[in-house]
């Protein structure tokens, strides 16, 4: 087969949605498919609204077998205030009791502005036989697929990872589910959830349910085995027990609450590190910087970690913690799980799905 995926990021960008692309993509590319993959030239999540943050070069490249292309980010005048402006706009809009696709669509080239991605596109030699979106959050991506694949009459399936957020709020979900959002789900050949949660959540916003599948997530437990706790302990000087953060550092995944948690141990004089993994967003690194001097003294930052010191990391651990509200599976726990772990998660999005009580 030839087949076209279409992200929004792609690695070295990390994240749970990269790493389940790259996988599949060089699973087809081994298996000898013929395998396209259009994405942006994002080096991390803040770059989409942030021009001063890390990128890499637009332009093609082949990576392990697939063939990457990488478009443009363009930003807005006065970002990221602007592009946080257009996309509270957005949700407001969504609220409204009319049809609001037809403005939510011209909106939606902007969330993120890749302004020759359908160029890109179109230019492809092709021809496909499936056209695979991922990550609805990041929209214009995804929908730059869709209007692709029913121009050329492909099949199209997408990946949404829908984040359902907390039980009785809609602040999370509603940046998934819009209307031009739904609008792609609802059309969509096939749509791929990771528990039933999100199955759940998506059939009862109108996406019919044998369109949905429930596939999970998985690791590769050959490549992620073999981390040596003491070499970890002994390179960061590390004696009491760890806990360990491990994803992007922002306040929706959870890392703002688990430093306030530890607080509250270290003050009954409980000992413990924190061991903070991750790209920290700026404001995190506000938060971390007004803490107590004896609070940044217990916890470490490592910054995003890859390879043997991240299987390091998690063999040093004794409890991983990501209490995320923004997950729909939380791939992390299970790499956690590999090393015999415990974990602990949020009563939020899918994760319930994922960790029992």
């Amino acid at each position: 087969m030839q087949l076209l995926y279409v992200n929004a990021a792609y690695p070295p960008f990390i994240g749970g949605a990269e790493v389940y692309t790259q996988t599949l993509a060089e699973r087809f590319a081994r298996d000898q498919h013929a395998l396209s993959l259009v994405t942006t030239n994002a080096g991390e999540v803040e770059y989409f609204w942030n021009p001063r943050k890390r990128h890499v070069a637009p332009g093609a490249d082949i990576m392990n077998g697939v063939g990457v292309t990488r478009c443009r980010v363009s930003h807005l005048p006065l970002s990221p205030l602007s592009f946080y402006g257009l996309r509270r706009l957005a949700t407001l809009i969504a609220r409204l009791p009319l049809d609001t696709r037809p403005i939510l669509r011209r909106l939606a080239v902007r969330m993120p502005g890749v302004p020759d991605l359908s160029a890109t596109l179109d230019r492809l030699p092709g021809p496909f036989d499936l056209v695979h979106g991922v990550n609805i959050a990041l929209e214009w991506p995804p929908i730059a697929a869709w209007r692709y694949a029913r121009r050329h009459a492909l099949p199209f399936v997408i990946t949404p990872f829908v984040h359902i957020g907390e039980e009785n709020r809609t602040d999370v979900l509603i940046n998934y589910v819009m209307p031009h959002q739904l609008e792609v789900l609802r059309d969509a050949d096939a749509v791929i959830v990771q528990t039933d949660i999100e199955r759940r959540a998506l059939a009862q916003l109108g996406v019919r349910d044998e369109r949905l599948h429930r596939h999970g997530m998985g690791v590769n437990l050959a490549a992620l085995t073999g981390g040596d706790a003491a070499r970890f302990r002994a390179r960061h000087r590390l004696s009491d027990p760890i806990v360990t953060f491990l994803g992007v550092v922002t306040y929706d995944k959870g890392s703002f609450h688990l430093v306030q948690a530890l607080e509250r141990l270290w003050a009954q004089n409980t000992r413990a590190h924190l061991v903070i993994a991750g790209q920290p967003v700026d404001e995190f690194n506000a938060f971390y910087n007004r803490l107590a001097p004896a609070t940044r003294q217990r916890i470490l930052r490592l910054g995003p970690v890859t390879g043997q010191d991240k299987q390091d990391l998690l063999a040093a651990t004794d409890v991983f913690a990501l209490p995320s509200r923004i997950d729909s599976f939380g791939m992390v726990y299970l790499e956690a799980w590999a090393y015999r772990k415990p974990v602990i998660g949020a009563r939020a999005g899918g994760v319930p799905d994922v960790i029992a009580d």
